[in-house]
């Protein structure tokens, strides 16, 4: 079952630093995309709650992402196709189940900063949750559909 992965030739690939640097680069990139304003929120409440405890789970939790990043993308880049392609090969259908997953996940972390920053806006200027989530929703909608959205999201970053 699944046997049947189409992989390049051995001889046709060679793991070049710039492949190296390529692959670090992005596994990074996806282990930092997590980090949001629910993220930074909560890590500051439960390190302020569970102290050491925290902060080996949080170390710990790097480290498997990392390693599971990693592995990811050298699966990747050495079959030269995309993940729902591989899971679709592996079992029919699954690629199409993975990827309404990860459209769900999107959506859930995107709920989860804006819940975030409306936590930071009240901490901030003490305006209720609510009020801030919908003015972060209200302020992120625009620079979305703005011709100039670019140009404007470059300036908080």
């Amino acid at each position: 079952m699944g046997r049947n992965l189409k992989l390049k030739k051995e001889s046709d690939f060679e793991f070049t630093k710039n492949h190296k640097r390529l692959l670090l680069g992005s596994v990074f990139l996806m282990a930092t995309s997590a980090i949001g304003p629910a993220f930074l929120t909560q890590t500051a409440v439960f390190t302020s709650q569970f102290f050491a405890s925290f902060a080996f789970a949080i170390l710990l939790s790097i480290i498997i992402d990392i390693g599971a990043q990693i592995n990811i993308w050298r699966i990747l880049v050495v079959t030269g196709l995309r993940g729902q392609e591989i899971s679709n090969k592996v079992v029919p259908g699954l690629g199409t189940v993975i990827s309404i997953l990860i459209a769900f996940g999107g959506l859930a972390f995107n709920i989860g900063n804006i819940a975030g920053a409306g936590l930071g806006l009240n901490a901030i200027f003490g305006l209720d949750v609510k009020w801030g989530a919908a003015i972060t929703a209200i302020f992120a909608i625009l620079i979305f559909v703005s011709k100039s959205g670019q140009k404007l999201w470059t300036l908080f970053q």
